[in-house]
């Protein structure tokens, strides 16, 4: 991404690069996206494990049924 935010400030860059360009930068920005989006959710399931509950289900207490 750093390679890309200095290329784009280079003025003599031709239209078919610029657009090749960003559609690379679009690529990486979803999969940085993507990435950050499951680490927060596999940080969030860590969590609920750590305090003894279900991830999926975390307002249930580990013996209660009874909400099912």
């Amino acid at each position: 991404m750093i390679v890309f935010a200095v290329l784009n400030l280079s003025p003599n860059i031709p239209l078919p690069w610029r657009i090749v360009m960003l559609a690379a930068e679009v690529a990486f920005a979803i999969v940085y996206g993507t990435a950050a989006v499951r680490l927060s959710l596999w940080q969030r399931d860590e969590y609920w494990r750590e305090q003894g509950r279900e991830p999926k289900h975390p307002e249930r207490f580990p013996n209660d049924r009874s909400q099912e």
